[in-house]
């Protein structure tokens, strides 16, 4: 698939590499926060002076220790001073925690910040750099055990790479929206409650859950035409009360294939549906399809489950009305005034994770779609009209 890469380049070369972990509290633990340095050039994560400490004497962050970032205050200085030198790897600590915030800190350096513990971001405002509009904006992050990203603040971004001690490592996001920007992901990513996680550009993962309350889509303002194709090797499971929203734009491109502009989650692993499917459905128009022209938004090993419901979002005339009803496996629309003015269908299948469009069926007796369509679950995407038109014929 062909994708460009709107916001990839996004962030300047240096920005921080986080690494979060998640372990017992060392014995060391202290509450130490940065205070900010006396000079925009002394804004450095290793110099003693630039931490208080709640102990007593001003010490860089030792191991086990918890690590405050809180507002600097006023001062000519004040906002250069945000932009935090990390030079070198830091000393692991157990939590990292921005406060209330209303200018942002940048992280520069080629170190990393060890988290033994949990990211949280309340009402953070981090500048990133470049464009875009995620407060946290991070390249590498490096799981070393299981981890929590969680606050109210915006949404935290990540480029490049999400790595952890094994593939058994969990990132767990909870009321904080997570960009994933061409990511990578070889951990496993669990959102649940308030959060939303955004993907544009090509990011690979192992597993994946979207539970209650969390939902998976597109990043916001995707150029026309451009959406994200996730791909791995592991499962993903939307489970009940969760929201996924994929998007389709308004070129059609020719019977049995919708070309590369949709949303596609691919994985050679399960998919498990579950929650809400909102297709959006914005960018097509007032777009016509030929039939049998085939969205191929989730694309799995396997498919197992199905969505509580279905529905398009943003559709404008002829498609506006239309509403889907479930018949097996299958989600149907009703017939509409289609491309040359035949009737057609929406017909999305759970047992194969397709958006197709179809003629209306005089000539196939419906005894439920999934019965009389079932020869579509042999098709492999691609080959979907070939399929159909050999089973009319």
């Amino acid at each position: 698939m062909k994708l460009k890469y709107a916001f990839a380049r996004k962030v300047a070369v240096g920005l921080m590499a986080v690494a979060v972990a998640a372990a017992g509290a060392n014995a060391f633990a202290a509450n130490y926060t940065w205070k900010g340095a006396t000079s925009a050039t002394g804004k450095n994560w290793q110099t003693a002076t630039n931490w208080a400490q709640t102990a007593g004497t001003a010490v860089v962050p030792p191991d086990g220790s918890t690590v405050v970032i809180g507002s600097l205050g006023g001062g000519a200085s004040a906002g250069a001073q945000r932009a935090i030198n990390v030079a070198s790897d830091t000393n692991e600590i157990v939590s990292l925690t921005f406060t209330n915030n209303n200018a942002g800190y940048n992280f520069t350096g080629n170190g990393a910040v060890v988290v033994n513990g949990a990211i949280t971001n309340n009402n953070l405002t981090l500048t990133p750099q470049g464009t875009g509009a995620a407060s946290t904006v991070l390249r590498n992050v490096k799981l070393n055990g299981d981890s929590t990203l969680s606050g109210s603040g915006r949404p935290t971004e990540i480029f490049s790479k999400i790595t952890g001690v094994d593939e058994t490592t969990t990132l767990t996001v909870t009321g904080n929206n997570l960009i994933l920007d061409g990511t990578g992901v070889e951990v496993k990513l669990n959102a649940s409650t308030g959060s939303t996680v955004s993907l544009n550009s090509t990011p690979a993962f192992t597993d994946v859950t979207i539970g209650a309350g969390g939902a998976l889509d597109g990043l916001t303002g995707r150029d026309p035409g451009v959406f994200f194709s996730a791909t791995g090797t592991g499962f993903l499971e939307l489970k009940n009360g969760s929201t996924t929203t994929m998007g389709v734009a308004g070129v059609a491109p020719g019977a049995g294939d919708a070309g590369t502009n949709y949303d596609t989650y691919a994985t050679s692993g399960a998919l498990t549906f579950g929650g809400n499917l909102v297709v959006d459905w914005t960018q097509v128009g007032t777009s016509l399809f030929d039939n049998y022209t085939s969205f191929n938004l989730f694309d799995g090993g396997s498919y197992a489950g199905n969505f509580n419901a279905v529905s398009l979002a943003g559709a404008a005339s002829p498609y506006d009305t239309l509403t889907f009803t479930k018949f097996g496996t299958e989600w149907s629309t009703e017939p509409f005034v289609g491309q040359g003015g035949q009737s057609q269908w929406l017909v999305f299948q759970a047992q194969s994770g397709n958006l197709v469009v179809v003629p209306e069926p005089s000539t196939i007796v419906f005894a439920g779609l999934g019965v009389a369509m079932s020869g579509w679950t042999m098709w492999k995407k691609r080959r979907l009209s070939k399929i159909l038109a050999a089973k009319v014929a």
